[in-house]
């Protein structure tokens, strides 16, 4: 017999991620709907979501943040569980959900998930990835999408707040290649954020932030531990926080449009 659905609505925010959602999608059957919210995909995302029984909304690119609220603001049910479609319940994570809605409607209003990164095939146990609780599992309207771009979070409003047993796994990046590419990607996006934000940046920035973040990824968050994927995240860690403020430094010394 097939069990019950959760009254969940299973939000993703896609974009040509047609390698990762049905992962994503299958681990989270339990969802009484499903939803992806895509932004321009021209791979098979929006076919394979639509196999899968998923509810597809289609809204240009705006950011994590924007995206995120839009498709929890479509969502039928009450409850609402925000995922990437590079991030998959584990079998542990699914038996705490079922667990918490056994009894009914959970007296928490949201719930914290514990998110594992792995790295080109491999858990990442350190290097700051690991434990990373984030708020991904909330009653709608006890909590809204917030911050800046590329990394934004949950703000949380409501009343009670527990957590799950379980991780939520986070396929990061399958290579070193793809690792480059989306961090180049995430530190364009953060200059931007600073930037309107009127943040500016000095020559010391460029110098000495990098170092920084490499060595605090290294050695305070040991990701020494991790082995040559640590090295990695730490070097990586570095280089986007260079790419960062040279972006920043980029469109502070831009000159202004001609007027018309």
């Amino acid at each position: 017999m097939t069990a019950p659905k959760l009254p969940i609505t299973l939000v993703v925010v896609a974009r040509d991620e047609e390698r990762n959602l049905p992962r994503c999608l299958d681990a989270a059957g339990f969802c009484a709907e499903t939803m992806v919210v895509d932004s321009g995909s021209t791979d098979r995302t929006v076919e394979i979501a639509r196999e899968r029984g998923a509810r597809v909304l289609t809204r240009a690119w705006t950011g994590y943040r924007d995206q995120k609220n839009f498709g929890v603001e479509q969502a039928a049910q009450p409850w609402v569980l925000c995922l990437d479609a590079d991030e998959v319940v584990s079998p542990a994570l699914r038996d705490s959900i079922l667990a918490a809605f056994r009894g009914g409607d959970p007296a928490a209003d949201a719930f914290e998930l514990n998110r594992h990164g792995v790295y080109a095939g491999r858990l990442i146990d350190h290097s700051g990835w690991y434990p990373e609780w984030r708020t991904f599992l909330y009653r709608k309207g006890s909590a809204v999408w917030s911050g800046r771009e590329p990394h934004p979070y949950v703000e949380f409003r409501g009343r009670v707040r527990a957590r799950l047993d379980g991780d939520l796994l986070h396929y990061t990046y399958a290579d070193l290649a793809e690792h480059l590419r989306k961090n180049a990607a995430s530190a364009r996006a953060a200059a931007a954020a600073m930037h309107a934000d009127g943040r500016r940046a000095r020559w010391t920035d460029l110098l000495v932030r990098p170092k920084f973040a490499l060595l605090r990824r290294l050695v305070l968050q040991r990701a020494y531990l991790d082995g040559y994927r640590g090295l990695c995240i730490a070097v990586m860690a570095g280089v986007y926080t260079f790419l960062k403020y040279a972006h920043l430094r980029e469109l502070q010394d831009r000159p202004p449009a001609d007027p018309l």
